[in-house]
C-alpha cells in the first residue's frame, strides 16, 4: 500500500486546518481546504496563509496535481483560486456545490458559479503518484460536503469535529443527513485516522487536527456509537439554535462560490 506524507497548516483566526498530502513514492501531491486571509474591518483579502503552503511545496519539491475542497465554507475565504493560478492546478469540489449556489444565488445576488474544473460524485476515485483517493459523499453540514479517503486516512471537512460534529442549520443542511453520513464513517476501521477541518484551541500547541474513528465512536459527545438518530437530531438542532451565523457568511459564500468579491 502506498504511503503519504501529510502536513497540516492551521489558520488561527478561522480555526481552519488545511492539508498538503504528498505521495510517499513520488513528488505528486494534493492540497485540501486552503485558506485566504480576510480582514473584515478593512474588507481586504490577502494570501499569507497560501504562501505558507507554497513555501512548503517548494521546500519539498512537490508537484500539486489537484486542489480539493471538502465543501463550500461559510466561515472563511478559500485560498483555492489563488493557489490554482500560482500552481497551475485544477480545483475539485462536490457536485452538491451547484445546489448550494442555487440556494444562495438570489439572497446574495451572486454572479455566475465559478467554473470549477471538476465536480466530484459519490464513489469517484483519483490517483496521485501511487496514492489512491476515494470520494465519500457526507452531506449534513451542507449538501456539498465530501470526505476524502486516502489509504487509512480520512479528511472529513465539517462533518466530524474533535469529539463533536459540525453544525447542520445552513440552507440545505440536515441533522438527519449528518447522522447518516457520520454513521457511514463509523463503519470504517476503528484505527482509521481522521484529519479535521476545524479546531478552536485556546493555544496553538493544544491544537487537535487528528483523531480516529474508534476514538470518535467512543468519545464524541454529539454522536457516539450508541447515539440514536432521534437523539442526535434533538441534540444537534438544539445546539444549532443557540449558534449565531458565521461572521464572514456573506463574503465567504460569495467568494467561495464565484471567486468574486464585492465591497461589504
Amino acid at each position: 500500500m502506498a504511503s503519504q506524507n501529510i502536513q497540516h497548516f492551521f489558520h488561527p483566526s478561522s480555526g481552519t486546518i488545511s492539508y498538503v498530502v504528498a505521495d510517499g513514492d513520488t513528488n505528486e501531491a494534493i492540497i485540501i481546504d486552503p485558506v485566504a486571509d480576510y480582514d473584515l474591518d478593512l474588507d481586504k483579502i490577502s494570501y499569507e496563509s497560501a504562501h505558507e503552503i507554497i513555501s512548503h511545496i517548494k521546500a519539498e519539491q512537490l508537484h500539486i496535481v489537484a486542489i480539493l475542497e471538502t465543501h463550500i465554507h461559510a466561515d472563511h475565504l478559500s485560498g483555492s483560486f489563488y493557489l490554482s493560478q500560482h500552481l497551475d492546478a485544477p480545483i475539485y469540489v462536490s457536485e452538491g456545490v451547484k445546489e448550494v449556489y442555487a440556494q444562495w444565488k438570489g439572497d446574495l445576488c451572486l454572479s455566475e458559479l465559478y467554473h470549477f474544473e471538476h465536480f466530484l460524485l459519490e464513489n469517484e476515485e483519483m490517483d496521485f503518484g501511487n496514492s489512491h483517493l476515494e470520494v465519500m459523499s457526507t452531506p449534513g453540514h451542507t449538501p456539498s460536503d465530501l470526505t476524502f479517503k486516502i489509504g487509512d486516512a480520512l479528511f472529513v471537512g465539517d462533518s466530524l469535529f474533535y469529539h463533536g460534529t459540525g453544525r447542520a442549520d445552513f440552507p440545505g443542511g440536515s441533522a438527519e443527513k449528518m447522522f447518516e453520513s457520520i454513521r457511514k464513517l463509523y463503519e470504517l476501521k476503528d484505527s482509521t485516522d481522521v484529519y479535521l477541518c476545524h479546531n478552536y484551541p485556546d493555544k496553538v500547541e493544544n491544537l487537535h487536527f487528528k483523531t480516529t474513528i474508534g476514538e470518535e465512536k467512543h468519545d464524541n459527545v454529539m454522536l457516539d456509537e450508541l447515539t440514536t438518530r432521534a437523539q442526535f437530531v434533538e441534540i444537534r438542532e438544539g445546539r444549532d439554535g443557540q449558534l449565531p451565523p458565521p461572521k464572514l457568511l456573506k463574503p465567504a459564500l460569495e467568494f467561495n462560490l464565484t471567486a468574486c468579491h464585492s465591497p461589504h
